[in-house]
Protein backbone atom coordinates (compact mmCIF):
# COMPACT_ATOMS: atom_id res chain seq x y z
CA UNK A 1 0.00 0.00 0.00
CA UNK A 2 2.85 2.44 0.84
CA UNK A 3 4.53 2.16 -2.57
CA UNK A 4 1.15 2.92 -4.17
CA UNK A 5 0.64 5.97 -2.03
CA UNK A 6 4.59 7.01 -2.73
CA UNK A 7 3.35 6.40 -6.78
CA UNK A 8 0.74 8.59 -6.62
CA UNK A 9 2.29 11.49 -4.44
CA UNK A 10 4.84 11.64 -6.82
CA UNK A 11 2.79 11.75 -9.87
CA UNK A 12 -0.26 13.74 -8.94
CA UNK A 13 1.12 17.53 -9.59
CA UNK A 14 2.04 16.63 -12.79
CA UNK A 15 -1.21 14.95 -13.56
CA UNK A 16 -3.37 17.65 -12.00
CA UNK A 17 -1.01 20.18 -14.77
CA UNK A 18 -2.55 17.72 -16.87
CA UNK A 19 -6.05 18.21 -16.41
CA UNK A 20 -5.53 21.85 -16.75
CA UNK A 21 -4.42 21.82 -19.94
CA UNK A 22 -6.39 19.02 -21.57
CA UNK A 23 -9.97 18.06 -22.37
CA UNK A 24 -11.19 14.76 -20.30
CA UNK A 25 -11.20 12.30 -23.83
CA UNK A 26 -7.23 13.68 -24.46
CA UNK A 27 -6.48 13.70 -21.00
CA UNK A 28 -7.84 10.21 -21.10
CA UNK A 29 -5.88 8.88 -23.44
CA UNK A 30 -3.01 10.35 -22.98
CA UNK A 31 -2.91 8.17 -19.47
CA UNK A 32 -4.04 5.47 -20.71
CA UNK A 33 -1.62 5.23 -23.63
CA UNK A 34 1.50 5.71 -21.14
CA UNK A 35 -0.30 2.85 -19.65
CA UNK A 36 -0.75 0.91 -22.18
CA UNK A 37 3.22 1.35 -23.41
CA UNK A 38 4.20 0.15 -19.36
CA UNK A 39 2.38 -3.41 -20.14
CA UNK A 40 -1.35 -2.42 -20.15
CA UNK A 41 -1.18 -3.36 -23.76
CA UNK A 42 0.09 -7.17 -23.27
CA UNK A 43 -3.39 -7.29 -21.31
CA UNK A 44 -5.28 -6.04 -23.88
CA UNK A 45 -4.15 -8.18 -26.28
CA UNK A 46 -4.55 -11.51 -24.27
CA UNK A 47 -8.08 -10.88 -23.66
CA UNK A 48 -9.11 -9.94 -27.24
CA UNK A 49 -6.79 -11.77 -29.79
CA UNK A 50 -8.45 -14.63 -29.67
CA UNK A 51 -11.50 -13.54 -30.31
CA UNK A 52 -13.71 -14.11 -33.72
CA UNK A 53 -17.25 -13.25 -35.51
CA UNK A 54 -19.21 -10.34 -34.06
CA UNK A 55 -17.78 -8.89 -30.98
CA UNK A 56 -19.20 -5.67 -28.88
CA UNK A 57 -17.00 -3.62 -27.20
CA UNK A 58 -19.23 -1.82 -24.18
CA UNK A 59 -17.79 1.45 -23.40
CA UNK A 60 -15.07 1.82 -26.17
CA UNK A 61 -13.00 4.81 -24.81
CA UNK A 62 -10.59 6.23 -27.21
CA UNK A 63 -10.56 3.39 -29.30
CA UNK A 64 -7.09 1.52 -27.10
CA UNK A 65 -8.43 -1.78 -27.34
CA UNK A 66 -8.94 -1.87 -31.50
CA UNK A 67 -5.77 -2.68 -32.58
CA UNK A 68 -5.65 -5.84 -30.63
CA UNK A 69 -8.66 -7.67 -32.10
CA UNK A 70 -8.03 -10.00 -34.77
CA UNK A 71 -8.92 -9.38 -38.83
CA UNK A 72 -11.73 -11.94 -38.75
CA UNK A 73 -13.55 -9.84 -35.58
CA UNK A 74 -16.33 -7.57 -36.62
CA UNK A 75 -16.25 -5.08 -33.87
CA UNK A 76 -19.12 -3.30 -33.01
CA UNK A 77 -17.82 -0.72 -30.36
CA UNK A 78 -20.19 0.99 -28.09
CA UNK A 79 -19.39 4.43 -26.61
CA UNK A 80 -21.86 6.91 -25.23
CA UNK A 81 -19.33 10.01 -25.68
CA UNK A 82 -18.70 12.11 -28.97
CA UNK A 83 -15.33 13.22 -27.80
CA UNK A 84 -13.87 10.47 -27.00
CA UNK A 85 -15.52 8.40 -30.16
CA UNK A 86 -13.69 11.28 -32.17
CA UNK A 87 -10.33 10.30 -30.81
CA UNK A 88 -11.12 6.70 -31.67
CA UNK A 89 -11.57 7.07 -34.93
CA UNK A 90 -7.79 7.13 -36.12
CA UNK A 91 -7.51 3.83 -34.50
CA UNK A 92 -11.19 2.28 -35.90
CA UNK A 93 -9.38 2.81 -39.15
CA UNK A 94 -5.72 1.38 -38.63
CA UNK A 95 -7.29 -1.56 -37.14
CA UNK A 96 -7.23 -5.08 -38.44
CA UNK A 97 -10.78 -6.03 -37.75
CA UNK A 98 -14.07 -4.53 -39.20
CA UNK A 99 -14.95 -1.70 -36.61
CA UNK A 100 -18.35 0.38 -36.28
CA UNK A 101 -18.52 3.02 -33.69
CA UNK A 102 -22.57 3.36 -32.37
CA UNK A 103 -23.85 5.53 -29.68
CA UNK A 104 -24.91 3.95 -26.71
CA UNK A 105 -24.53 3.25 -23.06
CA UNK A 106 -23.54 -0.08 -21.40
CA UNK A 107 -26.86 -0.18 -19.66
CA UNK A 108 -28.83 -0.01 -22.94
CA UNK A 109 -26.53 -1.83 -25.71
CA UNK A 110 -28.28 -0.76 -29.00
CA UNK A 111 -28.23 -4.78 -29.87
CA UNK A 112 -30.64 -7.45 -30.43
CA UNK A 113 -30.27 -10.46 -28.23
CA UNK A 114 -27.56 -13.28 -28.49
CA UNK A 115 -26.66 -11.27 -31.44
CA UNK A 116 -22.85 -11.21 -30.39
CA UNK A 117 -20.57 -13.95 -30.06
CA UNK A 118 -18.18 -12.29 -27.29
CA UNK A 119 -18.50 -9.30 -25.38
CA UNK A 120 -15.60 -7.07 -23.88
CA UNK A 121 -15.57 -4.58 -21.22
CA UNK A 122 -12.08 -2.32 -21.21
CA UNK A 123 -11.74 -0.20 -17.79
CA UNK A 124 -15.33 0.77 -18.17
CA UNK A 125 -17.28 -0.89 -15.15
CA UNK A 126 -15.26 1.71 -12.77
CA UNK A 127 -17.20 4.59 -14.06
CA UNK A 128 -20.93 3.08 -15.63
CA UNK A 129 -23.68 4.37 -13.34
CA UNK A 130 -25.04 0.84 -12.96
CA UNK A 131 -22.45 -2.73 -13.59
CA UNK A 132 -24.77 -5.08 -12.93
CA UNK A 133 -27.54 -3.77 -15.36
CA UNK A 134 -24.31 -3.40 -17.77
CA UNK A 135 -23.20 -6.66 -17.10
CA UNK A 136 -26.48 -7.90 -17.69
CA UNK A 137 -26.94 -6.54 -20.77
CA UNK A 138 -23.91 -8.25 -22.05
CA UNK A 139 -25.53 -11.76 -21.34
CA UNK A 140 -28.70 -10.34 -22.88
CA UNK A 141 -26.50 -9.69 -26.32
CA UNK A 142 -24.28 -12.38 -26.13
CA UNK A 143 -25.29 -15.74 -27.54
CA UNK A 144 -25.17 -18.90 -25.29
CA UNK A 145 -21.53 -19.86 -25.23
CA UNK A 146 -20.04 -16.95 -25.81
CA UNK A 147 -17.23 -14.80 -23.94
CA UNK A 148 -17.08 -11.99 -22.25
CA UNK A 149 -14.13 -10.38 -20.96
CA UNK A 150 -13.41 -7.89 -18.84
CA UNK A 151 -9.80 -5.63 -18.17
CA UNK A 152 -11.12 -3.37 -14.84
CA UNK A 153 -9.11 -1.90 -11.71
CA UNK A 154 -10.69 -3.11 -8.66
CA UNK A 155 -10.80 -2.85 -4.77
CA UNK A 156 -7.76 -3.67 -3.08
CA UNK A 157 -8.55 -7.43 -1.45
CA UNK A 158 -5.98 -6.42 1.70
CA UNK A 159 -8.78 -4.92 4.00
CA UNK A 160 -7.30 -1.62 4.91
CA UNK A 161 -5.99 -0.81 1.81
CA UNK A 162 -9.81 -1.63 0.47
CA UNK A 163 -11.42 0.18 3.73
CA UNK A 164 -9.38 3.42 2.81
CA UNK A 165 -10.44 2.58 -1.04
CA UNK A 166 -13.96 2.62 0.06
CA UNK A 167 -14.04 6.13 2.36
CA UNK A 168 -11.57 8.24 -0.14
CA UNK A 169 -13.67 7.33 -3.34
CA UNK A 170 -15.82 10.26 -3.09
CA UNK A 171 -12.60 12.71 -3.01
CA UNK A 172 -11.02 10.42 -5.98
CA UNK A 173 -14.43 11.21 -8.04
CA UNK A 174 -14.17 14.78 -7.63
CA UNK A 175 -10.67 14.21 -8.55
CA UNK A 176 -10.87 12.75 -11.46
CA UNK A 177 -13.94 14.05 -13.56
CA UNK A 178 -14.43 10.89 -15.33
CA UNK A 179 -16.98 9.61 -12.76
CA UNK A 180 -14.32 6.77 -11.97
CA UNK A 181 -14.70 4.48 -9.26
CA UNK A 182 -11.74 3.14 -7.23
CA UNK A 183 -13.62 0.48 -5.07
CA UNK A 184 -15.50 -1.69 -7.05
CA UNK A 185 -15.32 -5.75 -7.83
CA UNK A 186 -17.01 -7.08 -10.43
CA UNK A 187 -16.44 -10.59 -9.47
CA UNK A 188 -19.57 -10.82 -7.98
CA UNK A 189 -21.84 -8.99 -10.53
CA UNK A 190 -20.06 -10.94 -12.83
CA UNK A 191 -21.79 -14.04 -10.45
CA UNK A 192 -25.37 -12.20 -10.08
CA UNK A 193 -25.58 -11.18 -13.77
CA UNK A 194 -25.68 -15.27 -14.22
CA UNK A 195 -21.69 -15.18 -16.22
CA UNK A 196 -19.53 -18.13 -15.28
CA UNK A 197 -15.91 -16.82 -14.52
CA UNK A 198 -13.26 -19.19 -16.17
CA UNK A 199 -10.19 -17.15 -15.53
CA UNK A 200 -8.59 -13.82 -13.33
CA UNK A 201 -5.18 -12.47 -13.48
CA UNK A 202 -4.45 -10.15 -11.30
CA UNK A 203 -1.49 -7.56 -11.90
CA UNK A 204 -0.33 -3.86 -10.84
CA UNK A 205 0.80 -0.84 -14.39
CA UNK A 206 3.02 1.88 -12.12
CA UNK A 207 2.30 4.16 -14.93
CA UNK A 208 3.38 8.12 -14.46
CA UNK A 209 0.10 10.01 -13.94
CA UNK A 210 -2.26 7.40 -12.58
CA UNK A 211 -2.95 5.33 -9.54
CA UNK A 212 -1.55 1.71 -9.48
CA UNK A 213 -4.58 0.29 -8.73
CA UNK A 214 -4.98 -3.97 -8.60
CA UNK A 215 -6.46 -4.74 -11.67
CA UNK A 216 -7.97 -7.91 -13.59
CA UNK A 217 -7.64 -9.49 -16.43
CA UNK A 218 -11.02 -11.67 -15.99
CA UNK A 219 -12.61 -14.62 -18.80
CA UNK A 220 -16.20 -15.20 -18.74
CA UNK A 221 -18.46 -17.00 -20.78
CA UNK A 222 -22.46 -17.49 -21.12
CA UNK A 223 -23.70 -20.39 -19.78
Amino acid sequence: MFRELAHFARHAPATLRLKRRLDQGALYDHLCARQDGLGLATWRAALCGDLRGRVVEIGAGTGLMFAHYPADAAVTAVEPDDGFAAIAGPRRAAAAATIAVARGTAEALPLPDASQDAAVFGLVLCSVAAPAAALAEARRVVRPGGAVRLLEHVRSPRPVAGALMRATNPLWRALNGQGCNMHRDPVPALAAAGLTVERIEAFQVFSPGMPAFPLRAIWARVP
